[in-house]
């Protein structure tokens, strides 16, 4: 995480309109945000996850064949962030490539990397959700209280041997692009453009589906779900979608109060603290979830071992 921090008191007092830092916690469920330095980029935030991630692990960077980028905010149009990072990380075997679904990105990254691995092209996989949305921010406009930067790493690999009941992965992704201008950037030198309205309705029909998809084909019930590690959008949608999808929110694990919607960042940021702090244990059945623009969203469950 970058160490400048920006709260919703330092906006209303230096920026040039009203806004209600209350109304921001109360109803996005957001105190304050990161924001990253002016030279600092998408990619350099990328590696220093993926910097940790391998140093957690024990992991040599020359092992990782694989390399995928969620973002909505790459350093530059070409080439991709995910080359850029690879060479700031050393990742010498790996192919890189970005995706873009912004919010949504590290789900469908996620579930990409999967398939790499069960088709046996990749062995080894570093997914990284990295964004600096306060490069696409208009700081005069009310919107600028959704956001933070961020960046987050996960390595995955196959497992060797999998008990009876050990489910290992399985994702329900969607998009539907009819709600396309419910969020926009143009190009890498404007601002998002967002909707908030309808986002909330977009997110709250398409998150639940996917959620109900997946379980239904899993056999499980929204009961079996120990713990939703969800994409930080604001803390009211997040209660909707928990209300839709029947599970009890006191399992949706969240930091949208510290660092705001990091967009693809999100999930690997909230599952790091998670696991850190220990509300993802051993056999816990995990449910990941997130809703983007495009429109996009995912739900994953993953079997915690």
């Amino acid at each position: 995480m970058p160490e400048q921090v920006m709260s919703n008191d330092d906006i209303a007092t230096y920026l040039n309109f009203e806004v209600d830092p209350e109304w921001v916690d109360q109803n996005l469920g957001v105190k304050e945000r990161r924001l990253v330095s002016a030279p600092t980029m998408t990619s350099d935030l990328a590696a220093s996850a993926i910097a940790d991630a391998l140093e957690r692990s024990d992991v040599a960077p020359e092992t990782i064949d694989l390399l995928i980028v969620a973002t909505a905010t790459p350093d530059v149009q070409a080439p991709s962030t995910a080359c850029i990072a690879q060479y700031k990380s050393g990742l010498t075997n790996a192919a890189a490539f970005d995706i873009s679904a912004v919010c949504s990105g590290f789900l469908y990254a996620l579930n990409t990397a999967s398939a790499f691995i069960q088709s046996g092209y990749s062995k080894r996989v570093m997914v990284v959700g990295a964004d600096c949305f306060s490069k696409v921010t208009n700081w005069n406009e009310r919107d600028c209280t959704f956001f933070g930067d961020g960046a987050g790493a996960v390595i995955l690999e196959a497992t060797e041997t999998r008990g009876t009941n050990d489910l290992v992965f399985d994702a329900e992704l969607f998009a539907d692009g009819r709600d396309r201008d419910a969020f926009k950037i143009k190009s890498n030198r404007d601002f998002f453009e967002m909707d908030g309205k309808a986002v909330f309705r977009a997110a709250s029909y398409a998150v639940p589906r996917c959620i109900a998809n997946v379980l239904s084909r899993n056999g499980y019930s929204s009961e079996h779900i120990d713990v939703v590690v969800p994409h930080q959008p604001s803390i009211s949608l997040l209660k909707n979608i928990a209300k839709k999808s029947d599970i009890c929110f006191s399992k949706f694990q969240t930091n949208m109060d510290r660092y705001a919607n990091t967009a693809a960042a999100t999930i690997p940021i909230v599952l790091h603290e998670s696991v850190e702090q220990e509300k993802v244990n051993n056999g816990d059945l995990v449910l990941f979830a997130a809703a983007g623009a495009g429109f996009t969203a995912g739900a994953a469950l993953y079997r915690w071992h």
